[in-house]
């Protein structure tokens, strides 16, 4: 009989450990571990955030590019990692490493922690040699969609707050405020404007039924959500991400910088051109997308060229179409698209500094409208009494 005490990610990860030692366990329990004042239990529970494979993806390239062999580079960048549940990753990977498997495959068996895109370049760089420029390319990439993800919140959050307390502002005058003026208004002999019985009609409405608009409200969200989960509905959902609007356009650019970015390093490393269109649509992270290039690929199996194939999907906008057509004819098909990446990449940068401005007017003007709404539906019945009284 033995006990002790091992450091792992889940009762599961122990068993196979102590299987893979020769031991037959007969009981395990989950503790807390500390060591160095660090709780390994509770780190477990963390995945990796963008800045750590951020980090991980730069002193990669860093190694590999001084000639240091993956083992050791995957070692030497384990041991410095604070992520324990990352560290433990790499480590399973360094074992599938010796058993023979290919660095993309290793990495496929951690998809929390690296993405198809993130795999996909990996592989591409595993068959052409260039695993250093692989990591690089990674590097700069995640990091500028970090930074466009991290304007895109920061842009919206003033806007969530201020619909936030516009919504419960109608809710506390509609339910709370609005009856009182109700008993109020009944007792006068005027005849009320339009726009109090309105604010009345919707009063006594969201008072009678705030229960049931609350379980529709709940319950189309989760079917939005559950469909949207779908083949079908991730395909409606990716197209109709397109058709927001403010934001539609700054996301289809974006999605087409990230299409012309992985298409410009499937190329560049003398892939396929469908092994190309495969990579890249697997990058994109949009089923939309992704069905129209599969659709191409489809015709260009047929014989058709590239650039007919992509007008007739209608996804590309006319400056992409543009730069495949030179780009075929002139075989920097590379050179093309990575310009195409650069310039759509700058332009969704601009839109993101002005979409604040663009949305506070907008919020504005609604406020605005809103509280006319409000202000005439309570003042102006009260100003035609206060006239009434005054003629008498």
């Amino acid at each position: 009989m033995v006990t002790g005490e091992i450091a792992a990610v889940s009762v599961r990860a122990v068993v196979d450990q102590l299987r893979q030692n020769q031991v037959i366990p007969l009981e395990v329990e989950p503790v807390t571990t500390t060591s160095g004042n660090i709780d390994l239990q509770a780190l477990t529970l963390r995945w990796p955030t963008d800045d750590e494979v951020i980090l991980f993806s730069r002193q990669m390239q860093t190694l590999l590019k001084a000639r240091v062999p993956i083992i050791r580079a995957l070692q030497g960048v384990s041991r410095g990692m604070r992520n324990y549940r990352f560290q433990k990753a790499v480590e399973l990977i360094m074992k599938r490493l010796g058993e023979g498997q290919s660095l993309s495959a290793a990495m496929a068996e951690h998809p929390k922690i690296f993405s198809t895109l993130y795999i996909n370049m990996i592989h591409i760089g595993e068959q052409t040699g260039g695993l250093a420029e692989s990591f690089g390319q990674l590097y700069r990439y995640l990091e500028i969609d970090r930074n466009t993800r991290r304007q895109v919140k920061s842009a919206l959050r003033y806007p969530a707050v201020v619909v936030s307390l516009m919504m419960a502002a109608i809710l506390v005058i509609t339910n709370l405020v609005l009856p009182n003026f109700q008993k109020f208004f009944q007792s006068a002999t005027i005849e009320l404007p339009w726009q109090t019985l309105a604010l009345l009609k919707f009063s006594q409405f969201t008072t009678k039924y705030w229960i049931l608009i609350f379980i529709v409200l709940v319950g189309g969200l989760v079917a939005l959500v559950s469909y949207a989960k779908t083949p079908a509905g991730a395909i409606w959902w990716g197209e109709w991400k397109f058709k927001m609007p403010l934001v539609g356009s700054i996301i289809k650019r974006g999605t087409m910088a990230r299409f012309a970015r992985s298409f410009a390093m499937g190329a560049r490393a003398g892939l396929a051109m469908l092994k190309t269109l495969e990579s890249a649509s697997q990058a994109i992270d949009n089923k939309y997308v992704e069905s129209k290039i599969h659709e191409m690929i489809n015709s260009i199996e047929r014989g058709e060229t590239v650039l007919n194939t992509a007008v007739r999907s209608g996804l590309f906008t006319p400056l992409v179409l543009q730069m495949l057509a030179v780009g075929e004819e002139s075989g920097n098909m590379d050179e093309m698209m990575q310009d195409v990446a650069q310039y759509y990449e700058q332009e969704v940068e601009y839109d993101i500094k002005s979409l604040a401005p663009a949305i506070e007017m907008l919020l504005t003007l609604t406020m605005g409208a809103l509280v006319a709404i409000l202000a005439m539906g309570v003042f102006l019945p009260m100003w035609e009494m206060v006239q009434a009284s005054s003629h008498k």
